[in-house]
């Protein structure tokens, strides 16, 4: 799935993406990279909100997985693990390389056999300067468009 219908699928199927006014910057087989302006998610201090770091960071990794299902099915998050290592005070931007080859592999071989199937992805806030911000490692489950479960 390309960046503008990744991107649309944000806006148009998760109000919290509008209302962060995220857009997608990048979306290729190496890298999905995620953007949203600091002004509607800073908090009290004027720093990013962790809230808001959170969810970019989640949406960079479900739109890794969506990317990886070629635009099928349906992405959930299992669990998760933020860090938070240094405030950010500018423009947020999350990025979500993609998964160790091998685990890509045995994750569609699985999904295309069972139309469901679990990945592990890292998504990181980067600042400008290329310093880690935050790190997010969370555990997605992609599972065909028919299964009610």
């Amino acid at each position: 799935m390309e960046r503008a219908g990744l991107e649309q699928l944000l806006r148009e199927q998760m109000p919290l993406a509008l209302a962060m006014d995220v857009r997608v910057a990048l979306a290729d087989a190496n890298s999905i990279e995620l953007t949203c302006r600091l002004a509607p998610n800073h908090n009290h201090l004027g720093s990013a909100f962790g809230g808001s770091l959170s969810a970019l960071m989640i949406l960079a990794a479900y739109c890794r997985l969506f990317h990886l299902m070629n635009g099928q099915g349906h992405v959930l998050l299992k669990s998760s693990q933020m860090e938070f290592f240094k405030p950010v005070h500018e423009d947020l931007r999350a990025i979500c390389g993609p998964p160790d080859p091998r685990e890509a592999q045995e994750f569609l071989k699985t999904y295309n056999k069972k139309g469901r199937a679990r990945l592990t992805l890292v998504s990181e806030i980067r600042l400008t300067d290329g310093t880690v911000a935050a790190r997010m490692t969370g555990e997605f489950v992609g599972r065909e468009e028919a299964s009610g479960k």
